[in-house]
């Protein structure tokens, strides 16, 4: 009888952690509280951010990927002009994203899920709550990579870029303004690059502009948009 007991003990516990995989990390200190307005250093909200071994092994892709999108320090990706340099810094900071990039099925799950954000209602399936402008910035960034784009097989890509235009097409009929559409032609521009189609004008200070805005999101001339647009819809509609 105890080795029943203890076999029904061990599957109620296997069962209890497969229904937990798929539940997102609820990050305990967010901003607005109390608790997260006594932090006063960056080290103190790093500290509260991370995400405990155990919890971060167990999420699915789908599961970390949106605790990511939660993250209670998205916003500082965007504080500077050189939107990479602060992915490429919470990539290696924030635990949840350093292993959310390292996930094999990760592709799969950003590809599916982007064709899933809806921009006019601010929804993604799957996901309950209203998507803010920073979850969706931040989840084209992520998408952007280009170790994620590289990993796409062609027809992938095609359909990335077709997404990417009808999200910059949703932003635009939203009234946002030019820079905020800066994700979505950052997506289209490292699509065009890895399919050895390479954009390049030169300033007056010798800098290539498209290089700038494709190795850092910085958009030095906001007609690149409409240019990489142009180009874009030109593959595919080929």
């Amino acid at each position: 009888m105890k080795k029943l007991l203890l076999l029904f003990g061990c599957f109620i516990s296997v069962l209890s952690t497969a229904q937990e995989i798929d539940k997102p990390y609820d990050f305990p200190v967010k901003p607005g509280t109390e608790q997260w307005a006594k932090l006063t250093t960056s080290k103190q909200m790093d500290e509260v951010c991370v995400i405990p071994d155990e919890v971060l092994s167990a999420m699915s892709t789908k599961a970390l990927l949106i605790t990511c999108l939660n993250y209670p320090r998205i916003i500082d990706f965007f504080l500077i002009d050189n939107m990479q340099y602060g992915f490429d810094f919470y990539s290696r900071h924030f635990n949840g994203l350093a292993e959310l990039v390292k996930k094999p099925d990760l592709n799969k799950i950003l590809l599916q899920s982007y064709i899933d954000i809806d921009l006019i209602k601010s929804r993604m399936a799957g996901y309950d709550a209203e998507l803010s402008y920073l979850q969706t910035v931040f989840f084209e960034l992520l998408i952007s990579q280009e170790n994620i784009i590289k990993g796409y097989e062609r027809k992938d890509k095609l359909i990335l870029l077709s997404e990417a235009i009808k999200k910059l097409e949703q932003r635009r009929k939203l009234g946002e303004s030019v820079y905020r559409q800066i994700t979505s032609a950052l997506i289209l521009i490292r699509i065009l690059y890895s399919e050895d189609i390479i954009l390049s004008e030169v300033d007056d200070n010798g800098n290539d502009i498209y290089k700038i805005f494709r190795t850092t999101g910085f958009l030095p001339d906001s007609t690149i948009i409409d240019r990489l647009l142009i180009k874009s819809e030109g593959i595919v509609s080929f």
